[in-house]
């Protein structure tokens, strides 16, 4: 199963807690989704002050059903409205953690940095200490982060989501049908054991 997502979605962190449950592998792919909503002529969930006061209650109400915490990293969040801090760093940086094979720690650690417990992952200070936090050596992590390539890898895997369909996160996708957020993962449970029965024993 692939599952496309990005930092900034409560939902895509809603559906990271989740996938554990499923019972496959999973392929995470790293996406700027503001950057693929400008390809398919999608506006993100601030574009609507209605939809987006409307999105952290209804993300509040999932988190309790799961069971998982959920707080909302103000600094983060304005960091955002102003436009002062380009996030796509924290995504690139996931494709650092992929090329360490620490992914699975920095990708939980980040979700739950911007809405489980938050942490300070805007400053150059923060992010170093939420690295340190995990094990993991900043000295390079960052550089290799902002690095002209990974730049270019992001693009890529951007344009590859927007023409797989992708218009949002979380997107999951089993063999090639695709399913959008995290209220549609009853939907994959039931293609991946469609899927399972197709395979010859």
């Amino acid at each position: 199963m692939d599952f496309f997502f990005d930092y900034p979605s409560p939902y895509a962190y809603l559906a990271g807690t989740q996938l554990a449950n499923l019972g496959v592998a999973v392929r995470y792919e790293p996406i700027g989704i503001v950057e693929v909503m400008k390809r398919v002529n999608n506006q993100p969930s601030p574009a609507c002050p209605p939809k987006a006061r409307y999105s952290g209650i209804d993300a509040a109400r999932w988190a309790h059903h799961y069971g998982v915490p959920f707080e909302i990293n103000q600094a983060f969040v304005t960091a955002l409205g102003t436009g002062m801090f380009d996030y796509q760093i924290l995504t690139r940086g996931a494709l650092v953690a992929q090329e360490l094979d620490v992914f699975a720690r920095y990708n939980a650690a980040m979700f739950a940095a911007i809405w489980g417990r938050p942490q300070d992952i805007v400053t150059e200070e923060g992010r170093e200490t939420f690295l340190k936090r995990l094990g993991i050596d900043a000295s390079h992590f960052w550089r290799r982060a902002e690095s002209p390539d990974l730049h270019a890898e992001l693009q890529r895997r951007n344009e590859i989501a927007a023409r797989r369909g992708v218009f949002g996160v979380p997107t999951f996708f089993v063999d090639n049908e695709m399913f959008f957020g995290n209220d549609r993962l009853d939907f994959v449970r039931e293609r991946l054991a469609a899927h399972s029965q197709d395979i010859p024993a």
